[in-house]
């Protein structure tokens, strides 16, 4: 049998001191969401919207780092502030997956 890790972090997002979401990030691996988000890499993620949840792209910030989000259903991307290849890629994987 084969041994594998999977980091599951919890995120709260919030628009004005109000929370408007929950969401988790189920990663492979051990480190830090954030670390692997300062190479600039995209992580997507469940997302729990609650009342008045905003959609589509925002401006997000990650232990005090600036981030971009973008909310779509019960999905989000979170991306880190440095340049990235491509933001459709893992949106077509997505639609490949249903």
């Amino acid at each position: 049998m084969t041994e594998q890790i999977l980091t599951i972090t919890g995120i709260q997002f919030e628009q004005n001191g109000r929370i408007v979401a929950h969401g988790a990030v189920i990663r492979p691996g051990e480190g830090s969401l954030s670390a692997a988000l300062g190479t600039g890499a995209v992580q997507m993620g469940t997302l729990h919207p609650l009342r008045d949840c905003p959609a589509g792209r925002q401006q997000a910030a990650l232990e005090g780092k600036p981030m971009e989000a973008v909310f779509f259903g019960e999905r989000f991307l979170l991306k880190g502030a440095q340049p990235q290849r491509d933001w459709l890629a893992p949106l077509r994987r997505l639609v490949g997956a249903l």
